[in-house]
């Protein structure tokens, strides 16, 4: 599950990069000046010839198209437009992915359309679940317990603190590697990476080919990212500036928590908390990351201002240059019966080595 939610967000990256990847063949195909907008169909005005664009760059942007103005659909993956098929702007939906060739319009934030490049929302809800299916297919996921920059190996921790293995990473010259950026927890955000990038305790989720032993895994592609899981206390609430001041019940430090829009936040169900404790317990090792991640995603969500001084939650969040700070990805409240110490005068569990895999949100398959 820590890459779980990464799966959710790698699903919406997906689609960024199928248009991204089709924008980048098309290079070839105009001047390099022209912008080229690219984004989510948010409305479309057929009467007026004006279609929304929530832009991947942020803002949104008004298209106007006339009757010269090509509407062509190509299927995701596509790099060229020697397969696109010719459409109509009545074929045009709200949130079909989009890229558009032409200039800039007279107001800010305008552009008039020569050419709009459409994949649709189906297509690309084919495309990604085809993909999510093979990652859990031929996908593996653990904390990096070694490195060899020379034979380009790495080992990894896979499965749970009472079932855990090793298993070797062959990367090849041809694997794709990303990571994630400390600031973010969007895979859009992540950067293309090398293996000297790799880090001792890191969190992988990779796709490949396993031996038949199982013991080695050659990797295809490769996403990293430093994580962290603990339990804390509320000390303070900033909803102005996003921020949840902590304390750490196992390190005894305080820690800024930042709160993104697209962080998880939410309240655990009683069955949530069921699961999780038998997954604690190690009752469920082979519990389907999917099913825990439903059940959370099942619990209410809830906003900044609703935690409490005083409260008990489970913070996943992505590490900064600062270990006094992270980026939340998950943080759950109503903890309360997890966090019980299994006998009279234990030390409160420590959430770190559970792996809970709460990092679901941050998006790979």
């Amino acid at each position: 599950m820590k890459f779980e939610c990464a799966w959710r967000r790698y699903m919406a990256f997906l689609a960024c990069c199928l248009a991204l990847t089709l924008q980048a063949g098309l290079a070839a195909q105009a001047p390099s000046q022209s912008p080229r907008p690219v984004g989510v169909v948010v409305a479309i005005e057929a009467s007026g010839k004006r279609i929304t664009l929530k832009t991947d760059a942020g803002p949104e942007m008004g298209i106007q198209f006339h009757d010269a103005t090509r509407f062509l659909r190509v299927a995701p993956g596509s790099q060229d437009l020697s397969g696109a098929a010719r459409i109509t702007p009545s074929d045009l939906s709200v949130n079909d992915r989009i890229l558009v060739r032409g200039r800039s319009g007279g107001e800010a934030n305008s552009f008039v359309a020569d050419a709009v490049i459409v994949m649709s929302r189906a297509d690309l809800a084919r495309k990604q679940e085809a993909d999510r299916a093979d990652w859990e297919k031929r996908g593996i996921g653990g904390v990096i317990t070694a490195l060899d920059l020379a034979s380009r190996e790495t080992t990894i921790r896979e499965g749970g603190p009472k079932s855990s293995k090793a298993v070797v990473l062959e990367l090849t010259a041809n694997a794709k590697l990303r990571r994630y950026s400390p600031d973010s927890i969007r895979f859009s955000d992540a950067r293309a990476s090398s293996f000297e990038d790799l880090k001792l305790g890191d969190q992988v989720k990779a796709r490949g080919a396993r031996s038949a032993d199982g013991s080695r895994f050659r990797v295809e592609e490769l996403v990293s990212g430093s994580f962290r899981d603990f339990a804390a206390t509320v000390v303070a609430v900033d909803a102005g500036q996003g921020t949840l001041q902590v304390m750490d019940l196992a390190a005894k430090t305080q820690v800024e928590a930042r709160v993104q829009p697209a962080s998880n936040l939410r309240r655990l169900s009683p069955a949530a908390v069921q699961m999780l404790t038998r997954r604690i317990s190690g009752a469920t090792e082979s519990n389907n990351s999917r099913e825990l991640q439903s059940t959370i995603e099942a619990s209410p969500s809830i906003s900044l201002t609703e935690l409490k001084p005083g409260e008990p939650v489970v913070i996943s969040g992505m590490n900064s240059g600062d270990p006094a700070k992270l980026t939340a990805i998950t943080v759950l409240a109503g903890v309360e019966p997890l966090l019980k110490p299994s006998t009279r005068g234990a030390r409160p569990p420590d959430i770190g080595s559970w792996n809970l895999d709460l990092n679901m949100g941050v998006g790979v398959p």
